[in-house]
């Protein structure tokens, strides 16, 4: 039966679907039989499914409304500028990380510098104390030629060694200089990554502030037009209609070969993938819509992080409406996480994510008013308790 999505899902959705399949095209190339026909036919049938779940998708696109259309827009907006500002923040660490190890290095290449020096004064001094006048003493005194000889060549040796030692001291001298133009270098590099990240920050901020007025205008858009449960009972059918297409479109792409326990043998053992308060459980009331909770929602502050609760592979990275960005990993034998109102997703579609791997970072995309995860686990596209399979409770962190 070819796969089908609920209208909302929406043409964005498509591009990032596609473009992660491409990346799963080439896992099947990994994994499948050595037979060179079987591999083909396998490659065939995905490709076929690919084809199909496009035309579904395009042909049953809804127009969003345009409050919705605007928060999708903003909320995309700010998931791009939080994962360039991570990119920042990691450079700067390298950076900073960099510079450590230049001004380590200069230390210790003048504490060198200082040694060499002490000890190529107290030679020079003793040279000149006993030198030309230990040679005259050895001419007046009339000794052997043969010692006279040796002496000399004991000297001679000893002037090459000091000639050494200051070779050493002007290569000392030379390693100096680089470490102090790379430590220059680094120092520049280090304020423009500290200027970037600044614009990158406001950047943010005005996003942000965007993104509140644009949630006001949805929320206003929904109350007056009167829908709310009709769009909650939207949202879930989509998210539903979406699990089951990645469900069937993932079932012939073989798991990885070098994977842990398989996931259900995890039960009761997950942790948590974020901490925080569990504000809404799993089959509680969602107000007064007569709907259920089908995941908990995991309340706390924006910009924490989102961690994956087992290993897998990112199935979907993308906007949904009433979820916001959206990331669902596939653990194999269908069984399927999801994680939804993020602010910022760090994985594509198509890559591998291990254990407590950092895959997004908590936020309140989607039209929310609080921050918070909103946290799901399916089996056979059907909705599981989470407090049974994650140990403990999500508590906050410690201040």
């Amino acid at each position: 039966m070819a796969p089908s999505l609920s209208p909302a899902t929406g043409v964005p959705v498509i591009r990032r679907v596609l473009l992660g399949l491409a990346v799963l095209l080439l896992a099947v190339c990994g994994h499948a039989s050595e037979d060179p026909a079987q591999k083909a036919a396998e490659l065939q049938q995905l490709r076929h499914k690919i084809d199909t779940l496009q035309a579904d998708l395009q042909a049953s696109r809804q127009k969003k409304s345009r409050a919705e259309r605007q928060l999708q827009k903003i909320e995309e907006q700010v998931n791009r500028t939080r994962r360039t500002l991570k990119k920042s923040e990691l450079a700067l660490t390298d950076v900073h990380r960099q510079l450590a190890g230049l001004n380590d290095r200069r230390l210790q290449a003048a504490g060198s510098l200082q040694h060499q020096s002490t000890e190529l004064a107290r030679e020079a001094r003793a040279a000149y104390a006993m030198g030309r006048q230990q040679q005259v003493k050895l001419l007046l005194n009339q000794e052997r030629p043969s010692a006279v000889g040796r002496m000399l060549v004991y000297f001679s040796y000893f002037s090459r060694a000091r000639q050494a030692k200051i070779e050493t001291m002007k290569t000392t001298l030379q390693e100096l200089e680089t470490l102090k133009s790379g430590i220059e270098l680094k120092n520049q590099a280090l304020l423009a990554l500290q200027q970037e990240r600044q614009q990158q920050v406001a950047r943010l901020q005005a996003q942000q502030r965007q993104r509140e007025e644009a949630v006001v205008r949805l929320q206003r858009h929904l109350h007056n037009q009167g829908d709310e449960l009709k769009r909650l009972q939207q949202d879930e059918k989509q998210l539903q209609a979406l699990v089951v297409s990645l469900q069937e479109l993932l079932s012939d792409i073989p798991a990885d070969g070098g994977q842990q326990k398989p996931f259900k043998a995890l039960k009761g053992a997950l942790s948590w993938p974020a901490r925080g308060h569990l504000a809404s459980r799993f089959g509680s009331a969602r107000g007064n819509s007569g709907l259920q909770w089908q995941g908990v929602l995991i309340e706390a502050p924006e910009g924490g992080q989102v961690r994956a609760v087992s290993q897998g592979r990112v199935a979907f990275a993308d906007w949904l409406r009433g979820f916001g960005l959206l990331l669902i990993i596939d653990h194999g034998d269908g069984y399927m996480t999801l994680y939804g109102h993020n602010q910022a997703l760090y994985k594509e579609v198509g890559e591998w994510v291990d254990s407590g791997e950092v895959v997004g970072t908590l936020g309140a995309s989607g039209g929310q008013s609080a921050a918070g995860l909103y946290f799901e686990i399916r089996h056979n596209g059907h909705p599981v308790n989470p407090l049974g399979w994650c140990a403990g409770k999500p508590a906050a962190a410690s201040g």
